[in-house]
C-alpha cells in the first residue's frame, strides 16, 4: 500500500477540521491527501464521484442526529472504512457505531497525531483485508457453483452414456447367442470359440457400465439399496452362468464349495451378486497357469452371517499393494495376464457394495500363494442387522450424531399378499444410509440417520411418495401405510436403540450389546 492515503473529512466545524488536518500533517511515516466537506450531502456527492482510502466523519454534521450520518455514508459507499471523530464521549453510542459499521470511534478532546494516524492505518488495513477476504469468498463461491454444475453435468453424462450402452450391448449379446447356437446356420468350432470371446468381452463391457453407474450414484448419494430376506444359494445360482462362460473363455477351471443348509441372509441380492461377479472376474484375470478359481460359501460365526469367498491360484499380492487395492482407479503392478486392464473400479465398487449390505470384505494373500477375497453378509435376524447397521453408521466420516426410529405399519388383513410391494416402496423411499427392516407380518422399522427435527420432513416426503405411488399403481391398491416416529437417540446409544427395536419386533432373544 502507498504511504499516501486519500481521506474524506466530513466535519461541520471549520476549527475542528483545521485541527484534524494539522495533526495529520505532523505524521512522520505517513502522508495524507485530505478533501474536506462540511455537509452530509457534500460527503455523499464526493463518495459517489471518487474513491477514498478512508473517511473521518463528524456525527454533528448539520441536519443529522445520532448515527444517521454513518448510515447514510455506508449506504452510498459500503466499501469505504469510516472512523467517527466526535465531541460525544458516549461509550454506548460508540458501541452502536461499531455495530452499524464504523471502524473506530475517536473523541476530539483526546486526539493526538499518533492515535489518529494509528486509527486510520488500522482501519484502512483492516478494511482492505476484509475486502480481500470478501472478494476471495465470492470467487470461491463462484468456483463452487461452477464445479457443482460441472459435477452434475459429468454425472448426467456418465449416467446417459452408461444407459445408452445398454441397448447395443443387449443386441450384440442376443445376435452372438443366435449365431453361436446355430440358429442362423452351421457354426464351426473355431467360430464358436471366437463368438464366445465376443460374448465374454460384451459381458466385460456390461460390468464396466455397471461400475461406472454405481460410482456416479455413490458420489451423488442416490445409490438405492433393496435389502431383504434371501438365500445365498440363489445369489450364487444367478451369477454362476456368466462366471462359467468367463472361465471357459479364459481356459480357467471354476470350482465351487457350498455348505449345505445355509440360513437365510438379509441383503440386496443384486448387489451381493455384483460383488461376486467383480471378485470372480478379477480372480479369473489374475489366476495362474493352469488357472483355477474357487467359489465358496459357508456360515460364519463371528460375526454371525454367511461368508462368500473367491480364491485363485495366481501370483498373490504383496502387503504394500494390499493397502492400495480397494482404491478407485488403482491398477497394481503385479504380474498380470494380457488384456487384464480395466478402469480399476471393480474392487473399489465391491468394497462399497459389501458395506452397503452391512458386511465387511477381507483379503488373504501373499506373493506366490494366490489370493482369497471374502465378505460376510448378515443373517436374516433383526438384532444382528441393526447391530451391523449401527457399527457402519458409527464409522462414517462426518457421520450422523443421532438416529431416529420410525415405525411403518399396514392393516394386517392386507399385509400378506402385498408385503413385497410395501418392501419395494419403502426401499425406494429411503436413501443410501437409511435402513428398513420388516419386523412383523404387517410392520416395518425404518432407521434414519437424522436428528429429531428432520423426521417431520421425512414423514412429509413419505406421505407424498405414497400418494403418488398409489395414484400410479395398476391392479390392487396399496394398503394404507401408517408412519409413527418412535424416538431419537445418539448414535452411540446402541443398547437403547436395540431395546426399542426389540420391543417393536417382539424379538425373544435378549439384547446383548
Amino acid at each position: 500500500m502507498s504511504n499516501t492515503l486519500r481521506l474524506l473529512l466530513a466535519e461541520g466545524d471549520l476549527s475542528d477540521a483545521e485541527m484534524v488536518k494539522r495533526l495529520l500533517s505532523k505524521a512522520t511515516h505517513s502522508q495524507f491527501q485530505i478533501e474536506w466537506t462540511d455537509t452530509l450531502e457534500g460527503a455523499a456527492l464526493a463518495l459517489s464521484a471518487s474513491r477514498f482510502d478512508g473517511m473521518l466523519l463528524d456525527l454533528g454534521l448539520p441536519g443529522t442526529q445520532g448515527l444517521e450520518g454513518l448510515v447514510k455514508i455506508l449506504s452510498v459507499d459500503p466499501r469505504v472504512p469510516v472512523i467517527i471523530v466526535t465531541d460525544q464521549n458516549d461509550e454506548e453510542l460508540a458501541l452502536r457505531a461499531l455495530q452499524v459499521g464504523a471502524q473506530d470511534y475517536l473523541v476530539k478532546g483526546s486526539l493526538t497525531t499518533d492515535n489518529l494516524v494509528r486509527s486510520i492505518r488500522y482501519a484502512t488495513e483492516r478494511h482492505a483485508l476484509v475486502r480481500r477476504l470478501t472478494d476471495a469468498r465470492i470467487v470461491l463461491e463462484n468456483r463452487h457453483r461452477r464445479l457443482a454444475k460441472l459435477y452434475r453435468t459429468a454425472y448426467k453424462f456418465v449416467d446417459n452414456v452408461s444407459h445408452e450402452f445398454r441397448t447395443p450391448l443387449t443386441v450384440i449379446k442376443e445376435y452372438v447367442s443366435l449365431i453361436k447356437d446355430g440358429i442362423v446356420g452351421e457354426v464351426s468350432d473355431e467360430q464358436r470359440r471366437m463368438l464366445a470371446i465376443v460374448e465374454d468381452r460384451a459381458d466385460d463391457l456390461n460390468t464396466m457400465v455397471d461400475d461406472m453407474l454405481d460410482v456416479s450414484k455413490l458420489e451423488a448419494g442416490i445409490l438405492g439399496v433393496y435389502r431383504k430376506r434371501c438365500q445365498a444359494t440363489d445369489i450364487l445360482a444367478r451369477v454362476r452362468p456368466a462366471l462359467e462362460r468367463k472361465a471357459f473363455t479364459k481356459g480357467v477351471r471354476l470350482e465351487s464349495d457350498v455348505e449345505a443348509n445355509l440360513p437365510p441372509i438379509y441383503c440386496d441380492p443384486e448387489k451381493a451378486g455384483r460383488v461376486l461377479v467383480n471378485l470372480a472376474i478379477n480372480a479369473v484375470k489374475f489366476c495362474g497357469q493352469p488357472g483355477r478359481v474357487r467359489l465358496s460359501c459357508r456360515r460364519s460365526r463371528n460375526p454371525p452371517g454367511v461368508e462368500f469367498s473367491v480364491s485363485d491360484n495366481g501370483p498373490g499380492i504383496s502387503a504394500e499393494n494390499q493397502r492400495l487395492l480397494f482404491r478407485r482407479f488403482k491398477q497394481l503392478s503385479e504380474t498380470v495376464r494380457s488384456g487384464a486392464k480395466g478402469f480399476g473400479l471393480g474392487l473399489s465398487i465391491a468394497k462399497e457394495l459389501v458395506e452397503a449390505n452391512l458386511g465387511e470384505i477381507r483379503l488373504d494373500s501373499e506373493p506366490g500363494r494366490g489370493s482369497t477375497f471374502s465378505f460376510t453378509l448378515p443373517l436374516d435376524d433383526c438384532q444382528e442387522v441393526v447391530r451391523r447397521y449401527l457399527h457402519r453408521v458409527g464409522k462414517l466420516r462426518n457421520g450422523p450424531p443421532q438416529l431416529s426410529l420410525v415405525r411403518a405399519e399396514v392393516d394386517p388383513s392386507t399385509a400378506a399378499p402385498l408385503a413385497e410391494d410395501v418392501d419395494g416402496f419403502l426401499s425406494c423411499l429411503l436413501r443410501y444410509n437409511d435402513l428398513v427392516l420388516r419386523v412383523g407380518p404387517s410392520r416395518w422399522l425404518v432407521v434414519l440417520p437424522v436428528p429429531e427435527d428432520q423426521v417431520a420432513a421425512f414423514l412429509r416426503r413419505a406421505e407424498k411418495a405414497f400418494a403418488e405411488a398409489a395414484r400410479n399403481r395398476v391392479g390392487d391398491p396399496y394398503p394404507r401405510i401408517d408412519f409413527r416416529h418412535l424416538g431419537t437417540w445418539p448414535v452411540d446409544h446402541d443398547k437403547a436403540i436395540l431395546a426399542e427395536m426389540s420391543d417393536i419386533a417382539r424379538c425373544e432373544e435378549a439384547v446383548d450389546v
